[in-house]
């Protein structure tokens, strides 16, 4: 028991050494690809240089979140790889152990590391993020914070049949121009409250400066002039109308079922961010898969040696990859049932995973 022990924090030790220079040697290319790609906006705008090594702190947080399956899937790669070449895998065979248990300590650490990948992906990224985001927009790009601040055009569905308009609203004034709420009954128009602003105070919309008409039969029952109404069946706040920096899908947990409640409270498309919901559980699951998959081919070179193990075990992470993204891509567009999109990859590789390992030589 004792040797167990030392031999798992012996293969662990090198599992982390290689994550851990996978991921700085790798992020770091990422990191001046990205640098290449800004270098003008940052030259033509002038961007501070503490400003622009803000942005690739939080900018390495991102390559993190998205790359992390894939410098696991390397790791695994590399350390059980090198363990195969010297033989040291074959010692172990030879001494009783199975590959089962060889590769018991990483398979666990991994599951760990991507339970970790979900939390760090929903509660610690999304902050950092939003950071990353305006950086970029407002003081790489020098965009105007205004375009975020002034929205034109809103149309929201407080029920059906039921909708307002505003023609302009300033989020953090909380105040807009030119309010129109429509109350419709079997598609005939009942009740029609036109303001010329509407402001959101105490917690309570208030619409000021207009009138109520009611209809009954096509025919104006009422005019009723106001100086300030309450609209208390308007549940939105003023943030809900701001024009969002940054992806939905980049948003934590909590925002994301926050973003689609209010999609369906105001009949907007919510699709995408539905089937984005899903795969924020599903895709930190891809760590653990890609290892299930690569640890046959990492562990038991055959002919050609250790590159032709590593390329088997790559192409095929490669092409877990790619599924996983194609189905994504046809969840959004309604090709495929969503629980096909977000799982149906992960069911696929986790069986053939499975599959590999029993028939691999233990």
């Amino acid at each position: 028991m004792i040797l167990f022990k030392k031999l798992d924090r012996y293969i662990l030790k090198l599992f982390f050494i290689t994550l851990i220079v996978v991921i700085i040697s790798i992020g770091v290319m990422i990191i001046v690809i990205n640098l290449v790609e800004l270098l003008r906006n940052f030259i033509d705008n002038n961007v501070p240089l503490d400003q622009i090594v803000e942005y690739y702190l939080y900018f390495g947080g991102w390559v993190l979140k998205l790359f992390f399956p894939v410098f696991v899937l390397l790791a695994t790669l590399f350390s059980l790889s090198y363990l195969a070449k010297n033989n040291e895998i074959l010692a172990m065979k030879a001494s009783g152990l199975s590959l089962y248990r060889i590769t018991a300590p990483i398979l666990i650490v991994v599951l760990i590391l991507s339970a970790g990948h979900f939390y760090y992906n929903e509660y610690i990224f999304p902050p950092a993020n939003k950071r990353l985001v305006e950086i970029k927009e407002f003081n790489i790009k020098k965009r105007s914070k205004r375009r975020y601040d002034q929205v034109t055009n809103i149309y929201r569905q407080i029920s059906p049949g039921n909708f307002y308009t505003i023609s302009v609203f300033y989020v953090s004034k909380r105040d807009g121009k030119d309010f129109k709420l429509y109350q419709t009954k079997n598609n005939s128009l009942k009740k029609l409250i036109i303001a010329s602003n509407i402001t959101y105070t105490d917690y309570r919309w208030v619409a000021r400066n207009g009138f109520v008409r009611t209809f009954e039969d096509s025919v104006q029952h009422s005019f009723v002039e106001f100086d300030s109404l309450y609209l208390d069946q308007i549940k939105d706040k003023p943030t809900d109308f701001s024009r969002r920096v940054g992806n939905p899908e980049d948003m934590g947990l909590d925002g994301l079922k926050e973003y689609i409640a209010l999609m369906k409270r105001t009949g907007g498309p919510h699709i995408r961010e539905s089937i984005d919901l899903q795969i924020k559980y599903a895709y930190p699951l891809a760590s653990f898969i890609v290892v299930l998959l690569s640890i046959p081919f990492a562990a038991n070179p055959r002919k050609g040696g250790i590159a032709v193990s590593f390329s088997s075990g790559a192409l095929i992470a490669l092409i877990y990859f790619v599924l996983f993204k194609v189905l994504q891509s046809a969840g959004y567009n309604e090709k495929v049932p969503d629980y096909i999109a977000i799982w149906g990859v992960n069911g696929l590789f986790f069986l053939f995973g499975l599959i590999g390992l029993i028939r691999a030589r233990k």
